[in-house]
């Protein structure tokens, strides 16, 4: 027969883990057979999960291995106390046959437990503060390559390899020539350039309006497509020819602009965007009159991130255990806290999303779905429309093919 203090242990052990976590965190959310988000005890953002299946937890935090366990782990990870204080917390009742917490040792406790918030405060402010500073001194840096790059112009490898793809620069686009851009092996202070040559850059305007960065694409015209292929020296993979770097969440390329336009054409990349101006500027220019084109750099950048994870229909993958699962994607409910967002000018009424046909139909059409709704709650009498293009192309693929 159990014990008394055994069975006020399994009590304590059989109380509801979410319901704890979240009461500490709201900000939790559910995905796919999981709970993630801020830890309730160290904070830190996004490195904790509690698994639903297992009703156990896990942190990646403290800058050590990862933590975890059950409800009474969560409440000593939480409160920094003992095994027995933390089945008291949960039951609400000392240990069976022990003298129950005196009102000083909860006040120290809770103390403590103030005390090592406010440390971990301190740190994450100054965490904060030195990303600032980076961020601020990549911003510069990549000012400066963007005020020494030229304007487009003809003859240049820029308008070379925009031509080739049957595109032109719009007039006032944020583009320009750079002929001896650097191409760094990782980002930060002190990476090694391994390659400069020419380059399209296009320049990032954040959310505040200010620059915030740069996209680039390196150019090597004696190539099919006019792209740069860089081998990894170490392990020969190929790089990818374009870049983007400096802040660039919420962040868009603007490359038709209007001061009041009544609608807005979104897209990933530049080609896309262009593609679809010029296609347009020819098919329908009553559509174009009134309206901005603008590249959002990248479809998750877009869309912002998922309030849950659904599993692909047919994509795989292999886990660390070998064990083959189903691909899991983001849905098209967006996150309560989806990120920073690209946002509109107040004069937009109309919004159309790029979907290119060449990219995972699945995926991207759950993306798509998620950044129109997620423009939809934010402006509510907002007209948003998701245009495809053919399905096994991009927009440029059909420009090219309606040219030929």
């Amino acid at each position: 027969m159990a014990s008394a203090r055994d069975a006020w242990i399994d009590e304590a052990r059989s109380a509801d883990l979410v319901a704890y976590a979240r009461t500490l965190s709201p900000r939790l959310h559910r995905s796919t057979g999981e709970w993630t988000g801020p830890c309730p005890g160290c904070r830190g953002r996004d490195r904790f999960a509690i698994s639903i299946a297992k009703n156990v937890w896990r942190c990646r935090g403290g800058g050590g291995d990862p933590i975890g366990g059950d409800v009474i782990a969560l409440v000593r990870h939480v409160e920094g106390c003992d095994f027995f204080t933390a089945c008291e917390i949960l039951t609400g009742r000392p240990r069976p046959g022990a003298e129950p917490e005196t009102e000083e040792q909860r006040t120290a406790r809770r103390a403590a437990r103030a005390a090592r918030e406010a440390e971990r405060e301190r740190e994450r402010a100054a965490q904060e503060a030195a990303s600032a500073r980076f961020r601020e001194w990549e911003r510069t840096k990549l000012w400066d390559l963007w005020e020494a790059a030229a304007d487009l112009t003809a003859g240049d490898p820029a308008t070379a390899y925009l031509a080739r793809r049957g595109l032109t620069a719009p007039p006032g686009a944020r583009l320009r020539c750079a002929f001896a851009h650097p191409y760094f092996a990782h980002g930060g202070q002190g990476a090694a350039v391994i390659h400069e040559g020419p380059a399209l850059l296009a320049a990032i305007r954040g959310p505040d309006g200010r620059f915030a960065g740069l996209h680039a694409t390196w150019i090597d015209l004696a190539q099919p497509d006019g792209k740069l292929v860089l081998a990894d020296a170490a392990t020969g993979e190929i790089l990818p020819a374009r870049k983007a770097r400096g802040s660039v969440g919420g962040g868009r390329i603007e490359l038709v602009r209007h001061p009041s336009p009544v609608r807005l054409v979104l897209g990933e990349g530049v080609e896309t965007v262009l593609s679809a101006w010029r296609a347009l500027s020819a098919l329908r220019p009553d559509f174009v009159t009134g309206a901005a084109f603008w590249a959002g750099i990248s479809l998750g950048n877009i869309a912002g991130r998922a309030a849950d994870r659904i599993a692909h229909p047919t994509l795989t993958q292999t886990d660390s255990l070998g064990r083959v699962r189903r691909l899991s994607v983001g849905g098209s409910e967006p996150h309560p806290e989806p990120g920073p967002m690209i946002p509109l000018p107040a004069s937009v009424t109309e919004l159309w999303l790029c979907g290119d046909g060449d990219s995972d139909r699945f995926t991207t059409a759950h993306a798509l779905e998620r950044a129109r709704r997620r423009y939809r709650a934010a402006h509510p009498d907002l007209a948003a429309h998701i245009a495809w293009a053919a399905e096994g192309q991009d927009f440029n693929d059909m420009l090219m093919g309606a040219a030929a």
